[in-house]
């Protein structure tokens, strides 16, 4: 069967994802961009080159993510990217029922669902590719205030049984360990101390958004032929 050259990018608007985005274009696939608020470095981008968006916020009922993810438009791709990431910084010992939920319902829902709609798609054709952006935190039981962040993220390493048997039919899924990245999202947030957190990696250094773009790449190509239900970290040897 012919790998399907179109991807699903849930997240697109992140740097990370502007970065994936672009390795995908320059292999020559079609992409569905999805984001939420944006901002103008993604709209520039996906305006430059023409690139398919679909805006949703998954901090909407139940129902209505559901609905959201049963559209027949997403079937049609044959990869599919999470690069979903809603941090809400609070203390463990603050947090309560609503702010896990917020949490689960950006990083976590869309992949399970989208994972069962989409992967049945890409069984049945024999080609397919899915790749989750995890987080390193999940190895160190998060940050201080970001334990709902990293449990959601652990559970993207949580690969239901089912997955397994789809590889005989080229169907891969896996799911990356992000490290520590330069990008906005960590840049801005109160509670992280960059430079004392560097100290920490292994390589002294953050990642640039390209170094995971290319990774994510290859898991979710044909150029992946043997790797599935698999955690890879991409943290500078954390």
């Amino acid at each position: 069967m012919k790998f399907n050259k179109k991807v699903l990018i849930l997240g697109a608007s992140s740097d990370i994802g502007i970065s994936i985005m672009n390795i995908y274009l320059n292999k020559n696939y079609e992409i569905l961009a999805h984001y939420n608020n944006g901002n103008n470095k993604f709209f520039a981008f996906v305006r430059l080159n023409n690139i398919k968006t679909i805006k949703f916020n998954f901090l909407t009922s139940n129902r209505n993510i559901e609905k959201f993810l049963s559209k027949s438009i997403f079937k049609t791709y044959g990869i599919f990217v999470n690069a979903l990431g809603h941090i809400k910084e609070l203390e463990f010992t603050k947090i309560k029922i609503k702010d896990l939920e917020d949490v689960f319902k950006v990083n976590l829902y869309p992949t399970i669902i989208l994972t069962k709609l989409m992967g049945k798609i890409m069984y049945k054709k024999k080609w397919g590719r899915i790749v989750n952006l995890g987080s390193i935190g999940v190895k160190f039981g998060g940050g201080i205030k970001n334990f709902p962040y990293s449990l959601s993220k652990h559970a993207l390493e949580f690969f239901p049984n089912e997955t397994k048997q789809w590889a005989k039919n080229n169907v891969l899924i896996n799911t990356i360990r992000v490290g520590v990245t330069n990008t906005k999202l960590h840049l801005k947030l109160p509670s992280k101390n960059i430079d004392k957190r560097k100290k920490l990696i292994p390589m002294k250094r953050m990642a640039e958004p390209i170094e995971i773009a290319e990774l994510v790449y290859f898991l979710g190509s044909d150029e992946n032929t043997y790797i599935s239900n698999q955690v890879i970290a991409a943290s500078g040897g954390e």
